[in-house]
């Protein structure tokens, strides 16, 4: 009898353990800072990453979905602009790191258990020579964050988690000066599990090169 009450036990444990592991999922966030200030959605699905960014050029805006190829050690970019889709890449050694950011990390905090945003998390600390970052990682978000370094190497909380061995990913991040006046600061404003098709990372034929689209409007002349 006690053999199968423990039996039972287990399978109830297992299945609320797998509950707690979040593979698909849609997240939500909020940058403010001095070059960017805006929302930026992400779509992970198992090891998939892809990203939206809207920003405004010489007074257009501009929608954009980033979708990192580590295959081939770039990004896909998908741009919306009016009625044009437009297709591009770039190799993502090329891309600058974020002016001010301190590639040169100090110290990294062990983690810490938080609460943030009634979210379970795990808080980092991360100090460079002239910057202060407090991370919030959500281990339960199973995604291989690290792997994609290449693509962003202006992430405190990316360095610090492979520098602790964490998986998971940040879900807040705030960055200050020593005299803590604010650089940067992500919060996320909201998860939503089993929302992420691979549709989210496929290059849809509407989408075409910039030589591609003069060529198209050569041709109508």
């Amino acid at each position: 009898m006690k053999k199968s009450l423990l039996l039972i036990f287990c399978s109830i444990l297992s299945v609320i353990i797998t509950a707690q592991t979040v593979n698909n999922a849609t997240i939500k966030t909020t940058v403010k800072g001095d070059k960017f200030d805006g929302e930026i959605i992400w779509y992970l699905k198992g090891d998939k990453v892809a990203f939206d960014m809207q920003f405004t050029h010489e007074g257009k805006t501009y929608s954009s979905r980033f979708i990192p190829d580590k295959s081939k050690g770039l990004f896909h970019i998908l741009t919306n602009s009016g009625e044009s889709r437009i297709y591009s890449t770039a190799d993502a050694k090329s891309i600058e790191a974020t002016p001010g950011f301190d590639p040169v990390i100090l110290s990294v905090e062990p983690a810490s258990d938080a609460l943030i945003s009634g979210i379970n998390c795990k808080k980092v600390i991360v100090k460079t020579a002239g910057t202060i970052t407090e991370c919030f990682i959500d281990p339960s978000i199973n995604v291989n964050y690290t792997s994609y370094e290449t693509f962003f190497r202006s992430d405190y909380a990316l360095l610090a988690m492979k520098e602790l061995k964490m998986n998971g990913f940040p879900i807040a991040i705030k960055t200050t000066d020593l005299e803590g006046k604010v650089i940067t600061e992500v919060m996320t404003t909201n998860i939503q599990q089993n929302s992420v098709t691979d549709n989210h990372f496929a290059i849809g034929k509407e989408y075409k090169t910039i030589e591609e689209l003069n060529k198209a409007a050569e041709q109508k002349k």
